[in-house]
C-alpha cells in the first residue's frame, strides 16, 4: 500500500508540474518577445551590444520587409546607431509587441505578434513602423531565444 501511495503522489506530481512548466515556458517566451521590441531603446541606455544579441541564437536568421538579416546584420546596425549616439544624437527608439500569441512544441515555440516602432528625435515623433511578426524561438539551456522571425509593415490603407 505504501508503495502504490508513493507511485501515486509521484504520477500526482508530474501532472501537476507539466502546466506549471509550460506556463512558465511561455512567460518566458513572451518576455523574450518584449524584450526584443524594447531591445533598441534599452541599447540606447546601456550601449551593450550583448544585451540585444543574447536574445537571438548563433544561426539566427530573419526576415525584414523582405530584407535578410542576421545576427551580424544587428550587429552592424548597432554599431552604426553607437556612432551616432556618440556624436550627440538625440535619435532614440521605443518598439512595444501586442496581440501575443504563443505556441510550444517541445523545444520549439513560435509566437505571433503585432508590433509598433517609433523613432523619436529632441522628444519629437520621427517616424514609426506598425506591422506583423512571427518568431520562431529555440529553448537553449533554460531559455528561449529566437533562431529565426519574419516581419512586416502594415500596407497603407489597412
Amino acid at each position: 500500500m505504501p508503495l502504490r501511495s508513493a507511485g501515486i503522489l509521484l504520477i500526482g506530481s508530474l501532472i501537476v508540474a507539466l502546466p506549471v512548466s509550460a506556463a512558465s515556458d511561455e512567460e518566458a517566451i513572451e518576455q523574450a518577445i518584449l524584450a526584443e521590441a524594447k531591445s533598441a531603446a534599452l541599447f540606447a541606455e546601456t550601449r551593450s551590444k550583448e544585451a540585444v544579441l543574447q536574445l537571438y541564437t548563433s544561426d539566427y536568421g530573419g526576415i525584414q520587409d523582405g530584407e535578410p538579416e542576421t545576427r551580424e546584420t544587428i550587429e552592424r546596425w548597432l554599431s552604426d546607431y553607437e556612432e551616432e549616439l556618440k556624436k550627440g544624437s538625440t535619435l532614440h527608439f521605443i518598439g512595444a509587441a501586442s496581440n501575443l500569441t504563443i505556441r510550444i512544441a517541445g523545444p520549439i515555440a513560435w509566437a505571433t505578434y503585432d508590433y509598433l516602432f517609433q523613432a523619436l528625435r529632441k522628444g519629437e515623433l520621427e517616424g514609426q513602423d506598425a506591422g506583423k511578426c512571427t518568431s520562431l524561438l529555440r529553448k537553449e539551456g533554460s531559455g528561449w531565444r529566437i533562431f529565426h522571425e519574419h516581419c512586416s509593415k502594415n500596407r497603407p490603407g489597412r
